[in-house]
């Protein structure tokens, strides 16, 4: 049952990802260059990535909630690793020769790969997915368990 969950969960996020930046990079063209066909791109590069997210926001957020780490760290931290996953990405896909994203256009950019000007993006996602990766767990137990909607309905928990 362990391997479904992890397998719903990459392919969920891995979804979530691309549709989030498809949105993102559409509404962006339409603020900054007044282009109101919000036409998004993105990069099936990305899914891996979205979906390793996935997978370690869910351990890393359970061992930092045991520790008693505070909410606003845990979000800070979780802001972190999505700078430091990017960074890394960004430097194995300039060295296998693909450029999937450039920010060195940006202001307080590093090396074109992140830009701190994503900080509050980053901030807010990592709170978000905090937020989803409990939610999602419900659903893929309930979908890793084979209960279908009937059940789940008509099921009364013990007193």
């Amino acid at each position: 049952m362990r391997w479904k969950r992890t397998l719903l969960r990459v392919v969920f996020f891995a979804c979530l990802g691309l549709l989030m930046e498809l949105f993102f990079t559409g509404l962006g063209r339409a603020i900054s260059r007044g282009n109101w066909d919000l036409e998004g791109d993105c990069s099936l590069w990305m899914i891996p990535i979205y979906g390793l997210l996935g997978v370690c926001i869910a351990p890393i957020s359970g061992a930092l909630k045991q520790r008693r780490i505070p909410f606003l760290l845990r979000v800070v931290l979780y802001m972190a690793l999505i700078f430091a996953t990017e960074y890394v990405f960004g430097v194995i896909f300039d060295w296998v020769g693909l450029e999937i994203w450039n920010y060195s256009k940006r202001p307080l950019n590093l090396h074109g790969y992140i830009t701190l000007t994503y900080a509050p993006f980053w901030f807010f996602l990592g709170l978000w997915l905090e937020y989803l990766h409990r939610k999602f767990d419900a659903c893929a137990v309930t979908l890793a368990c084979s209960y279908n909607a009937a059940e789940l309905l008509h099921h009364r928990p013990s007193s």
